[in-house]
């Protein structure tokens, strides 16, 4: 969808016209579930944060402003929003202290990276505690910096920090034992 054609689903669909919800639903649906994917403690809580972050959306469309700026980027931070605040009616946010961790061996190489499935870079995101698993989102996917990450889970700069080195140690560790007797799910 342009941008132009967009603007007017969102018009359309502040009117409620069904057929333009289910457009812009079928538009963003992929990038939002994927945020939620990575969110969320499982598949079926993650479709569930889907369906919370589409109505959030739709309730909130009138406070999108054309002029502001780009629709995707603000359903996406809709979303994200959505996603910490269902966490936080879960009491899942935020765990501070999560002990000691054992060393590591040295970072693995962003080149390693791409010989990982992303499915088991998911799946080892979501073996991340929770609070582990928002910061590491929120710096690593979303880009935000600390102060920002702490604002919105109320904990200290510094703890956002720690939490975002031990989430990429805890992941590290993860991939390292998984990885060599890794098998992609065949489809029979």
């Amino acid at each position: 969808m342009t941008e132009t054609e967009i603007l007017r689903t969102v018009e359309a669909s502040l009117r409620r016209d069904p057929r333009a919800e289910k457009a812009l639903f079928e538009c963003f649906a992929p990038r939002v579930f994927a945020l939620a994917r990575r969110y969320a403690p499982d598949e079926t809580a993650a479709q569930d944060f889907l369906q919370e972050c589409f109505i959030h959306i739709f309730d909130n469309l009138k406070k999108y402003d054309t002029l502001r700026g780009d629709f995707g980027a603000w359903i996406y931070r809709v979303s994200i929003n959505t996603c910490l605040q269902l966490l936080r009616k879960a009491k899942q946010l935020p765990p501070l202290d999560f002990g000691e961790l054992p060393a590591l061996a040295d970072d693995l190489e962003p080149d390693d990276l791409s010989q990982i499935p992303e499915c088991l870079i998911l799946e080892g995101i979501r073996q991340l505690p929770p609070g582990y698993r928002q910061v590491f989102n929120l710096a690593v996917f979303e880009e935000w910096p600390h102060r920002d990450i702490a604002a919105a889970l109320g904990i200290k700069e510094s703890a956002s920090r720690s939490q975002l080195l031990r989430a990429k140690q805890f992941l590290k560790s993860y991939i390292n034992k998984t990885l060599p007797s890794y098998e992609p799910q065949r489809l029979v």
